[in-house]
């Protein structure tokens, strides 16, 4: 009896270490692993995982992931497709210094797949100071390849091609809707739509989460590098639907952040849905009660709708 529960506690324990969870088709490597250290260049560092304690998803998990340095996507397929064939890539947040890999990542995939999505988790490489003013950031450069690769599968997967979007939490959001706007239709980088949960959209002004900002440009960005990546400051016709979700009480990444992106894409007649749920705070996920969790529904309405 001591023996069977010992080897329960160490199968429980090597699913948790890894980095997938249960229900996933598959999850490959984004790009090529880093290429071996030169004798004598410092190693590059360990990938850490951090098990947090509390909020829990649906599998009773909370990691973040720190030190990525091959990015992968994890692919989870629906039993039965719905929705018009639509796929989504998710980008979690964590203020572009880690990525809440289950809560805003496989979690939310869990979900929509169960809804008919096929649905792709990017684990992003995080920015590195060589581009904090100069060239496209890892984390936006991974997230452009993320739409690639599922337009490339999209027969084998059954993806309508012109279905591919991509969702986004907080700093993720801002990963999602910087995809939006760099993406190209031409090497099939563009999203087709673009989610952006309670995300960080502005680089400038009292609103903005200085986190992430630094994060991704340093502490010190020119005015250039700042309107590049604010993206109500990038709002031009031609972009794909957007659907905003915030909070009205979220005290880290304000409100302004969407409703200024929403006023910005309005201006120049691009689709735009914000809804404001009146509880949640940040980081409210698929839900933390009735009110912050009814976006699911009312995204899934946005998204049939869609041409």
């Amino acid at each position: 009896m001591k023996l069977s529960l010992i080897l329960l506690i160490a199968a429980a324990s090597l699913l948790h270490a890894q980095t997938i969870a249960p229900g996933a088709h598959a999850e490959f490597p984004l790009r090529p692993p880093p290429a071996k250290a030169v004798k004598g260049a410092p190693a590059p560092e360990a990938e850490n995982v951090t098990f947090r304690i509390g909020n829990y998803d649906d599998l009773g998990l909370n990691r973040t992931i720190e030190n990525i340095q091959t990015p992968t996507l994890t692919v989870y397929r629906p039993a039965k497709v719905a929705h018009r064939n639509a796929a989504m890539v998710v980008c979690p947040g964590g203020g572009y210094a880690l990525e809440v890999i289950d809560r805003e990542g496989h979690a939310i995939a869990r979900h929509f797949a169960s809804q008919g999505l096929t649905m792709a988790v990017l684990k992003y490489r995080l920015p590195k100071p060589d581009t904090f003013e100069k060239g496209l950031p890892d984390s936006q450069q991974d997230a452009l390849e993320a739409i690639r690769v599922l337009r490339r599968h999209a027969a084998d997967w059954q993806i309508d091609p012109q279905r591919i979007g991509i969702i986004g939490f907080s700093a993720g959001g801002h990963l999602a809707g910087s995809a939006a706007m760099l993406g190209d239709a031409a090497d099939g980088s563009r999203p087709d739509f673009a989610v952006l949960m309670y995300a960080v959209t502005l680089m400038h002004g009292e609103h903005t989460h200085a986190g992430s900002r630094d994060r991704l440009l340093g502490p010190a960005p020119s005015e250039a590098r700042i309107a590049e990546f604010s993206l109500e400051k990038r709002a031009r016709p031609g972009l794909p639907p957007f659907f905003l979700c915030h909070a009205n009480n979220d005290k880290v990444v304000p409100l302004p952040n969407a409703e200024l992106l929403a006023e910005a894409l309005r201006k120049v007649n691009v689709p735009v849905e914000l809804l404001i749920v009146n509880s949640g705070g940040h980081g409210f996920a698929l839900g933390r009660d009735e009110e912050s969790a009814r976006w699911k529904d009312k995204f899934l309405i946005w998204l049939d709708a869609l041409r």
